[in-house]
């Protein structure tokens, strides 16, 4: 049996929606990192509480063979609550190589020609279920589902459904309803250094806070010390 889209057959619940990111670094490294939120009281159907569901399919989640390796937090939110998933990859070919880019697509190719490579991958698996009615049942089906890739470099070319030109993000939507069943991107040598410092600070920000604070706080004994100092010779 095809596997189709990750923790869809563990979790089989519908009210589910993934948020699925991307960001490709310029040196083409990729960081990986999607949402699976679950209705709360979906959950409460099956178990006693929300933090027994979330334990739960979270430890079935990485004791899967292939998933030992990724990173399986959650959080307890409402109306729902959420699994978050990360890893990390050395460049595209491991990425298309992995487990969870496996269970949403069979393969893709991976150009370079100079400074510029295309990606394009194969059909998406679970769109090609939903259409030839096969795996899928209404019990299993997300009610949403959206890649979003972060590129630190600038796109030449996509097929993607949105774009956030601001933030260098472009998004593909996975619907019944959507032709497009598989995803196309060529990126250049342009760097976007903007995206970098944005995406850096956003990832470091409790500790730039403790920085800044601390630093602050230093100024602030230093001045004082300094006025003080200056005051006690005037005298």
């Amino acid at each position: 049996m095809k596997k189709v889209l990750i923790l869809l057959i563990l979790l089989c619940l519908t009210g589910c929606s993934v948020q699925y990111d991307l960001t490709i670094t310029d040196k083409q490294q990729v960081k990986e990192k999607f949402y699976v939120y679950v209705d709360n009281d979906k959950m409460l159907k099956s178990h006693s509480s929300i933090d027994e569901y979330l334990d739960y399919y979270s430890n079935l989640y990485t004791q899967n063979e292939g998933y030992e390796k990724y990173k399986v937090t959650t959080k307890k939110s409402k109306p729902s609550s959420y699994f978050i998933v990360k890893n990390n990859y050395k460049d595209l070919n491991e990425y298309v190589n992995s487990y969870s880019f496996k269970s949403m697509f069979n393969d893709a190719s991976i150009e370079k020609v100079g400074n510029y490579t295309s990606f394009k991958t194969t059909k998406n698996a679970y769109l090609e279920s939903i259409k030839n009615n096969q795996l899928i049942s209404d019990d299993t089906k997300y009610e949403s589902f959206e890649i979003s890739i972060k590129f630190y470099n600038e796109v030449v070319s996509s097929n993607a459904d949105k774009i956030d030109k601001k933030n260098n993000v472009y998004t593909w939507i996975v619907s019944e309803d959507n032709e497009t069943d598989y995803i196309h991107f060529k990126i250049g040598p342009k760097v976007k250094y903007n995206v970098i410092i944005k995406d850096y600070i956003q990832n470091n920000i409790a500790s730039i806070i403790v920085i800044g604070a601390t630093i602050t706080t230093l100024l602030v004994i230093g001045a004082y010390i300094y006025i003080k100092g200056k005051k006690n010779n005037e005298i």
